[in-house]
C-alpha cells in the first residue's frame, strides 16, 4: 500500500483485503476515481481512490459526533467539495454512497483476514 495508508491497518492485511477488494470492485474505483477528478492511469492510482473512500467514510462518522475540531471541519468539507463540482444533488449522492460503501467493503474484508 502506498505509504499515505492510515496507520490503524496492517499493511500485509490491508494488501490481502485490498487485493480482494480490487476482484469485485475494480471498475467502481475506477468510475469514482475519474468523478473527482483523479486519473484512473498510472501507479497507485487505485490506493488513492480507497484513500479517499477510507477519508468520506471517516467523515461520515466525524459528522455523526457533536465534537469535531476544525481540521476534521475542514477536511471533511473540502472532500464534499471534490465531490461536488458543479454536480447535480443526486450525482453528488451517488459519490458519496459509493465512497462510503467502498470504505466499507474495505473496512469488512480487512477484519476477515488473519
Amino acid at each position: 500500500m502506498t505509504k499515505a495508508f492510515p496507520l490503524q491497518y496492517e499493511r500485509e492485511k490491508a494488501r490481502k483485503a485490498f487485493d480482494i477488494l480490487l476482484i469485485t470492485r475494480e471498475q467502481e474505483l475506477k468510475q469514482l476515481a475519474l468523478d473527482i477528478g483523479y486519473p484512473a492511469t498510472g501507479s497507485d492510482w487505485q490506493e488513492k481512490a480507497l484513500l479517499f473512500c477510507l477519508d468520506v467514510n471517516s467523515c461520515y462518522i466525524d459528522l455523526s459526533r457533536n465534537e469535531m475540531d476544525d481540521r476534521e471541519i475542514h477536511k471533511c468539507m473540502t472532500l464534499m467539495q471534490r465531490m461536488a463540482q458543479d454536480r447535480p444533488l443526486i450525482e453528488q449522492q451517488k459519490i458519496q454512497d459509493l465512497a462510503y460503501n467502498i470504505a466499507e467493503d474495505f473496512k469488512s474484508l480487512y477484519a476477515k483476514q488473519d
